[in-house]
């Protein structure tokens, strides 16, 4: 009988003593402190998690913040553009509170560069490639687009006949009389002169010829 006694004595300030070191591991304090960056500026809106409690909370607009957690709690940091940051809290923690300032480093990501290109896909991209125009045979294309339009503009415009041509003739030997020793009359209006022109540009009068005449030598 005595032997039961003490069996069950023993077991339960085992129990007892088991209790008392579970409840002692799980004293709660309260955590607060200010999460600021390398540069010393206050962290807002950073979570912060206990690992032990599974419970969270968020810094304010000045990256103080405020938290329960146990002795020996491991508190985990995290915010975007920053990497995670892990607190570990001592296992004794004497008074109530536990003040920490923590310092969150940048998670910097360094790519390369990018070149950004005008093509949806990469079939678009060869078939801009071997469609190419170099820029000054598309110069001579749209000049010579441009030239075709004002001619046909000028001929469906004006349909020459003999009788007009006589009296273009006319008109214009007229003027040459009338204005001699004057300012000449502008033709800018004027459908024959606009045709005498595309025709000079066609035959090439704007560009540029080499001279014959060599330097002379000093």
């Amino acid at each position: 009988m005595i032997r039961r006694i003490l069996i069950v004595s023993a077991l339960v300030f085992l129990a007892m003593s088991l209790t008392g070191q579970v409840q002692e591991v799980r004293k709660f304090v309260q955590i607060d402190g200010i999460i600021v960056d390398q540069s010393d500026y206050p962290l807002k809106y950073v979570n912060v998690i206990s690992k032990s409690l599974k419970t969270g909370t968020m810094s304010d607009q000045n990256g103080i913040f405020s938290i329960i957690g146990v002795w020996g709690d491991t508190l985990i940091f995290t915010s975007v553009g920053y990497k995670p940051t892990l607190i570990k809290l001592p296992n004794t923690i004497p008074a109530p509170g536990y003040t920490i300032d923590v310092v969150m480093n940048r998670d910097t990501i360094s790519i390369g560069s990018v070149l950004v290109l005008p093509w949806k896909t990469y079939e678009d991209f060869k078939r801009a490639v071997v469609e190419y125009v170099p820029p000054e045979e598309e110069l001579r294309i749209n000049l010579e687009t441009n030239l075709a339009i004002i001619e046909r503009q000028i001929y469906s415009d004006m349909k020459v006949s003999p009788e007009a041509g006589y009296r273009y003739a006319m008109q214009k030997e007229s003027e040459n009389l009338m204005t001699r020793n004057q300012t000449p009359v502008n033709n800018i209006l004027n459908p024959f002169a606009w045709a005498k022109f595309i025709d000079s540009l066609k035959n090439g009068i704007l560009i540029n010829k080499k001279s014959d005449k060599k330097k002379k030598r000093n």
